[in-house]
């Protein structure tokens, strides 16, 4: 039985958060077992340098490449992708995963899973958190979850200093329902161009 290997090229070492989002995509829509690879090392320099570089380190049949829109239209950054995969002279298919603003802006909608993350599951701290509709449109939705996570973890005084909500944010992705980020309209583009992918591979 054919085993679909799908290779993750993202901005940086922290957006290894992701890995969880596309297990999820393709647990949903692959009809074949499928494995995933985070392309290490492969984060400094224009994307038409990285993809190449990606793929001849970690070769596979779907290339997930991430740009967070960051102050750019998602089509900008969507732009960016596609001619950066024409420096590429047999390309695979791929997925654009562009997370407005960043993508921690994805991981703002499971209250109880910034809870756990925090390490306190059963804490009752209001988190502020802002309704679905609105998370696209915050500024610095990595501020906001790392407030949450630490509010979460109902630390005072030097416990709190010692907390670290850049680790935390890790574990928020593999507790969420990531079901819930259908809510959101760049989770929702990319999960359609998943589904159009095997549709098209049947």
């Amino acid at each position: 039985m054919k085993i679909l290997t799908a290779t993750l090229v993202a901005d940086g070492t922290s957006d290894r958060t992701l890995l969880p989002v596309v297990q999820f995509l393709l647990d949903e829509w692959s009809p074949w077992p499928h494995r995933i690879l985070f392309a290490e090392g492969v984060h400094n320099g224009p994307l038409a340098v990285r993809l190449p570089r990606a793929l001849q380190l970690y070769p596979c049949d779907l290339l997930f490449v991430h740009r967070d829109a960051e102050s750019a239209a998602a089509a900008t950054r969507q732009q960016e992708i596609e001619l950066a995969k024409r420096t590429i002279a047999e390309p695979p298919s791929h997925i654009c995963l562009v997370p407005i603003r960043m993508t921690e802006s994805w991981l703002l909608l499971d209250q109880q899973a910034i809870r756990t993350a925090a390490g306190n599951p059963h804490g009752t701290t209001a988190l502020q958190l802002p309704p679905a509709k609105s998370i696209e449109k915050l500024v610095d939705p990595k501020a906001k979850l790392f407030e949450a996570l630490i509010a979460a973890s109902d630390r005072a005084g030097r416990r709190k200093r010692q907390f670290k909500p850049e680790a935390a944010r890790h574990r928020v992705a593999e507790l969420m329902d990531l079901s819930s980020l259908r809510q959101i309209s760049s989770f929702a583009h990319a999960e359609t161009q998943v589904k159009q992918f095997f549709e098209n591979h049947e």
